[in-house]
């Protein structure tokens, strides 16, 4: 078929106007253009949108994570009061800090009094225990908000004398990270 048969061809399908070169670049007969027309329908029908429920359930979490929700800092820092004392109730020794710390995804230091490597807020709070014990203050767990990603959590340990004296034998310092605080507050 040469091509001004083609073309001759294509013009008496006018009937539909620019179908011939919308969809189908090459010159098809009108039945063959009907058969693929109807093919791609069925294919795209066919195609579903049917989920499987694992599937449905992983797009409901997805929303929900993306979702916006008002969270106050007193909901933040009450969170991290729960998170930090059930983390300190985890460790019976400083020795099962490191592992506490990957399980739970937080970072855990051990700091006694007078220590070298300690942080410089991590030194204020325990010289601030330590300032309380010699005043009589009871000694209770802090959180301190670090800026916009963290917040640190201490908790001081104490030792009373045979005598009555009170003394810091050290602070867990627990400092855990603001968005995976928030996100496990599953609002």
């Amino acid at each position: 078929m040469g091509l001004m048969n083609r073309l001759s061809y294509l013009s008496s399908c006018a009937f539909i106007p620019n179908f011939h070169t919308s969809l189908f670049p090459y010159s098809l007969p009108l039945n063959m253009k009907k058969l693929v027309l109807i093919l791609l329908v069925l294919c795209l029908f066919g195609c579903g949108g049917s989920l499987t429920e694992e599937q449905r359930k992983k797009l409901k979490e997805g929303r929900e994570l993306q979702s916006i929700v008002k969270i106050t800092e007193a909901e933040i820092m009450e969170a991290a009061f729960a998170k930090g004392r059930v983390l300190v109730d985890e460790l019976s020794s400083p020795s099962l800090a490191d592992q506490v710390a990957k399980s739970r995804g937080v970072k855990i230091h051990w700091l006694e009094p007078g220590a070298k490597n300690a942080l410089e807020i991590e030194q204020q709070l325990i010289d601030a225990y330590i300032n309380s014990v010699m005043e009589g203050v009871p000694l209770r767990d802090n959180v301190q908000d670090m800026g916009a990603d963290s917040i640190l959590y201490t908790k001081p340990v104490v030792v009373t004398n045979p005598d009555s004296s009170i003394i810091v034998k050290g602070t867990w310092n627990i400092w855990i990270s603001k968005k995976q605080l928030i996100l496990g507050m599953g609002k």
